[in-house]
């Protein structure tokens, strides 16, 4: 089994449904470690999160957890993303990339 042939529409929207809560469970947590004043998860490795499809996770947990919405150099990586992900899904709706198996 190839690799690509885990590219299927259900693969990919599991995967953003997973990222996307793991964002939200990141900043909660970031905010939850800024507040006790421990260790901080890293502005890089939720960066990380918004590019691989977490980007909607960032962004609710930000505003659930009031957590970086006043720190305007925090957001261009993940409008970056959220950017990214969004060409993606024109790509496919509009039929200039095609999923492996898809018709």
């Amino acid at each position: 089994m190839s690799l690509l042939n885990l590219l299927t529409q259900s693969n990919i929207e599991g995967w953003e449904m997973v990222i996307g809560i793991a964002g939200i469970v990141a900043m909660g947590g970031d905010k939850l470690l800024a507040v006790m004043g421990w260790d901080r998860i890293s502005e890089k490795t939720l960066h990380i999160i918004a590019l691989l499809g977490g980007f909607w996770g960032i962004i609710v947990g930000a505003f659930l957890f009031h957590h970086k919405t006043s720190k305007p150099e925090f957001w261009p990586p993940v409008l970056f993303g959220a950017a990214l992900w969004a060409a993606l899904f024109f790509a496919l709706v509009f039929g200039y990339v095609r999923l492996p198996g898809a018709s």
